[in-house]
C-alpha cells in the first residue's frame, strides 16, 4: 500500500468498524418507547383509566400495567354476564374450510416477531454490503443506501405495524382489555385515527356502544333492533372508551441516523486526498 492510498483505506477500516458498531447498537437498544392510556368516558364512574408504559427491542417487551380508579371497572367486569354466542350447526366439509383459512390467517398474519425478523435480516445485510464496500474501494453507495434505507422504513413501518398487530388496537377497549368483545356490543362505533411527528407515531381510537353483557339475556334483541335514547331502559348499559397509544422512536432508530454520516466522511477522505493525488501527478 502506498503512502498515497493509505488514508483512505484508513477510512474504509474506520467505516466499516463505525457501521458494524452502529448496527449493533441499533439492534441491541431500545426500539420503541411505548405509552397507552384507555379512559372509560361513559357509563362508568369516576372515569377508570388503564395506563400502559413498555419499550420494544428486538427480543423482548417490558411492561409496566397502572389501574387508575380500578374499583368501578372491577365492578363492571363483575357484574356483566357473558354474551351467548348464536350457535349454528357446521358441516364437516364447513369445519375443515374453517380451520384450514384459520391456518392461513396465521401463516399471512404479521406480528412484532415477524418484524423483528426482517429488521435483523436488515442488519444482517447492512454489514454484508459495508465488508463488500470495503474490499471493493470503488464501490458505489447506492446498494447501501438502499439497504440503510429499507431499515428507516423498517423502523417506521414494520416495527410500529407489529406492535400495533400484537397490541391489538380493535374492539370496544382497543386492545387495553380483552374483558370484552366487539361481539358483546350493540350499535358500536368506533373511531380510529394515526398521527405521525418527527419523534413518535400516534395511534387513536373512540369506541361507543351497548355493552349487552349489562342487559338482560331476554332484551338483548330489542337493544340490538332500536339502540336506547336518554332515559330508556337500558341506556345506562351504554359505555364509551377512549384510547391513545404513542409510539416514541428510541435508541435503535436513532443509532441508524447515523450511519449516513459515516458514508458522508469516507467520501471526504476519498475527494481530499483524490485531488491532493491528482495536484502531485
Amino acid at each position: 500500500m502506498s503512502s498515497r492510498e493509505w488514508p483512505k483505506t484508513v477510512a474504509r477500516i474506520l467505516a466499516l468498524f463505525g457501521v458494524i458498531t452502529i448496527v449493533s447498537l441499533s439492534g441491541s437498544s431500545d426500539w420503541f418507547i411505548i405509552n397507552g392510556e384507555g379512559k372509560y368516558v361513559e357509563g362508568l364512574p369516576r372515569e377508570p383509566t388503564i395506563i400502559i408504559n413498555y419499550t420494544v427491542n428486538s427480543t423482548e417487551e417490558q411492561v409496566d400495567l397502572e389501574f387508575r380508579n380500578y374499583t368501578p371497572l372491577m365492578n363492571y367486569w363483575r357484574n356483566r354476564e357473558p354474551v351467548p354466542v348464536p350457535m349454528k350447526n357446521y358441516s364437516v366439509e364447513e369445519i375443515e374450510a374453517m380451520e384450514e383459512e384459520k391456518d392461513e390467517e396465521g401463516k399471512n398474519s404479521f406480528d412484532l416477531q415477524k418484524s423483528r425478523e426482517i429488521m435483523s435480516i436488515i442488519f444482517g445485510v447492512m454489514i454484508l454490503i459495508q465488508v463488500l464496500s470495503f474490499l471493493i474501494p470503488n464501490m458505489k453507495l447506492y446498494l447501501p443506501f438502499l439497504i440503510w434505507f429499507l431499515g428507516v422504513i423498517g423502523f417506521v413501518v414494520l416495527v410500529p405495524l407489529g406492535v400495533i398487530s400484537s397490541f391489538g388496537l380493535e374492539g370496544p377497549t382497543g386492545g387495553f382489555s380483552d374483558e370484552t368483545e366487539e361481539s358483546d356490543f350493540a350499535h358500536m362505533n368506533i373511531e380510529s385515527d394515526i398521527k405521525f411527528d418527527l419523534n413518535s407515531i400516534k395511534f387513536t381510537v373512540e369506541t361507543l356502544g351497548f355493552d349487552l353483557g349489562l342487559v338482560p339475556l331476554e332484551d338483548h334483541e330489542s337493544v340490538k333492533s332500536t339502540a336506547p335514547k336518554e332515559g330508556d331502559e337500558h341506556f345506562d348499559s351504554l359505555i364509551g372508551f377512549n384510547g391513545l397509544l404513542e409510539l416514541e422512536f428510541s435508541d435503535g432508530f436513532k443509532n441508524w441516523l447515523y450511519i449516513p454520516l459515516i458514508w458522508f466522511g469516507m467520501t471526504i477522505v476519498n475527494w481530499k486526498f483524490t485531488d491532493k493525488i491528482n495536484e502531485e501527478e
